[in-house]
């Protein structure tokens, strides 16, 4: 609202936001040069308040309409967290969570959602559809013992069937909780953790620095190292919840 207000509207109530309101807002934000990523995510939360408020049509279903381009998919430089940490935070659902995540490279709504009784399959941390972005499950190794402490001490808090959002709270609550706790601890982008999981398991199966962590590039590789570098990238993408190989190149230069 604080935005809009910026661009020249005054709306006094969040049932009042049009289509025209958010055109708006995406062009004060590319004057602050915001990353397209950052600004998919804030039409991805309107598009929430739009279902909430009944305008399903205040934003438009395709980004492209608002002309803000495509992410770059090769990282440029290394937006990794290593060894966070999360102690200062007093929540200890969130705690959980981010602890969670950090371990085993998973997305924010996925930390919050997991129920960790149901998660556990031994040997492996088990996703469920609706936990994850695309609804499409999968299994993320377990593959040392700090990520069996870890899911250990989230089914010892957690009730046998509850996640790690507080009953009386919703997710779209303990998003915002999130968001504000991170920022808090100085991590402008917890994503950051997603990265780091990706570099330490890119290190474990090649036994090389990923490009982006001062390793070689494909150029300078043999063809060992190349083939070592491929089935990295492709156990990678899999266990961070992507189709494609090729997005391994955000995470790993």
């Amino acid at each position: 609202i604080k935005h809009l207000q910026t661009t020249g509207f005054v709306i006094r109530n969040i049932t009042s936001l049009k289509p025209k309101h958010i055109d708006a807002l995406v062009n004060y934000w590319k004057t602050k040069n915001l990353s397209v990523g950052t600004i998919k995510n804030r039409l991805t939360d309107f598009r929430y308040v739009g279902k909430l408020i009944n305008k399903r049509n205040l934003v438009s279903a395709n980004n492209s309409t608002y002309n803000i381009g495509t992410r770059t998919t090769v990282a440029t430089c290394n937006r990794a967290i290593f060894n966070a940490s999360f102690e200062k935070i007093k929540d200890q659902h969130l705690k959980l969570s981010l602890e969670l995540q950090q371990a085993f490279g998973l997305r924010r709504e996925e930390c919050l959602k997991i129920m960790p009784h149901l998660a556990d399959k031994k040997d492996f941390l088990w996703l469920k559809a609706s936990w994850t972005k695309g609804k499409v499950e999968r299994l993320v190794p377990i593959r040392n013992q700090v990520q069996r402490d870890i899911l250990n001490t989230s089914k010892a808090f957690a009730q046998t069937q509850e996640s790690l959002i507080p009953k009386n709270k919703k997710y779209i609550q303990q998003r915002h909780l999130y968001n504000r706790e991170t920022k808090k601890l100085g991590y402008k982008n917890p994503h950051g953790l997603r990265h780091a999981y990706a570099q330490i398991r890119y290190k474990e199966i090649t036994n090389m620095d990923s490009p982006i962590n001062g390793g070689k590039n494909k150029k300078a590789m043999t063809q060992e190292e190349k083939h070592k570098d491929y089935t990295a990238r492709e156990v990678i993408a899999h266990e961070l919840g992507h189709s494609r190989i090729s997005i391994t190149r955000a995470y790993l230069g």
